[in-house]
């Protein structure tokens, strides 16, 4: 009776294109996601922390350093262009994002 129960199960379940699996493997993927999330925290936290870093270098830049970089990475700016507009352009062009998938 129990090998039909488990072949009907089966069956229902690719129905719905699911499948079994035996619950071990539910706890140790619920302990991956726990620790993959750990990470990504982390991940996130460097990356606003170095978006902070990468700010604060270039306020700390004069203007003819920002228009220097940007003049380098090929980012058309107004000469007239004031410094926290350069300081945006810079920052916009080499902050770090999170990938959304």
């Amino acid at each position: 009776m129990q090998r039909f129960r488990n072949w009907l199960i089966s069956r229902l379940l690719r129905k719905d294109k699911l499948v079994a699996v035996p619950l071990s493997w539910q706890n140790e993927y619920v302990k991956l996601i726990k620790e993959t999330n750990i990470q990504t925290e982390a991940i996130t936290t460097l990356i606003n922390e170095y978006n902070q870093l990468l700010e604060d270098f270039y306020g700390k830049c004069t203007i003819e350093e920002l228009r220097n970089i940007l003049t380098q990475e090929q980012i058309h700016f107004k000469t007239t262009t004031p410094k926290q507009e350069l300081i945006k352009l810079a920052y916009d062009e080499f902050k770090m994002t999170v990938a959304k998938d």
